[in-house]
């Protein structure tokens, strides 16, 4: 008589989804920081053997893989506004979500992430930009350094934002811009201070009007 256990994965006979799976790591990850996701620690959290974990992922690096696309889901797909309006939606709400997950915002820097979030918010992403002239390669390229900025803003800021003395930083850089003299002495004082909103937000704009003359300037050499 067929066994309908047969043939099937470990991970299914757990009743284990992907999804699920990544629920559950995105809890220990809240809970207790990302050196407690292990697949050990995930196995226990879901009442399953760890191999029943590996038939749906296969590794950590895997597992990290499908935490950041997970905080990539709260990010909307803007469904109105001009091509300008939705990019800084989207790279806003990217940012956020980054400062709510320091401890991925490492990861985030040095892998592509190719889950079905991120494929989403590229194709959004990709489509503003060809609206806004950029095209094929271009395109491509303006994706690449928007998520730069984006990415690179988020982990700057969480830097600063995780040191344990930020007044004696402050007052060690506002001097040691003073000893060093010439413009950097002159901005000593706004050199020491940092806002992050602020600086993600003008830099944002520069990028984009950039991308757009750069764009419109190769048209017209051709």
């Amino acid at each position: 008589m067929y066994n309908s256990q047969m043939g099937r994965t470990a991970g299914q006979r757990a009743g284990l989804t992907r999804e699920r799976i990544t629920d559950a790591a995105m809890g220990l990850l809240r809970d207790d920081g990302l050196e407690a996701v292990s697949m050990r620690r995930l196995a226990d959290r879901l009442g399953v053997a760890p191999n029943s974990i590996y038939a749906h992922i296969a590794d950590k690096a895997a597992l990290i893989d499908e935490l950041i696309d997970a905080i990539l889901g709260g990010v909307p797909t803007p469904a109105d506004g001009g091509w300008r309006e939705r990019i800084e939606r989207i790279m806003g709400d990217s940012r956020r979500e980054l400062l709510a997950h320091p401890d991925l915002i490492p990861f985030a820097l040095v892998r592509q992430s190719v889950g079905p979030n991120a494929l989403r918010l590229g194709e959004v992403t990709l489509t503003a930009l060809r609206e806004a002239g950029l095209d094929g390669p271009e395109a491509v390229t303006g994706l690449q350094v928007l998520l730069v900025h984006t990415i690179g803003s988020a982990a700057f800021e969480t830097g600063r934002a995780q040191d344990p003395e930020p007044a004696a930083r402050i007052r060690r850089g506002r001097e040691r811009a003073e000893e060093f003299g010439g413009v950097t002495a002159e901005l000593s004082e706004p050199i020491s201070h940092w806002s992050g909103d602020a600086v993600f937000e003008r830099g944002l704009g520069w990028l984009l009007d950039g991308l757009v003359s750069d764009a419109a300037s190769r048209r017209a050499a051709r």
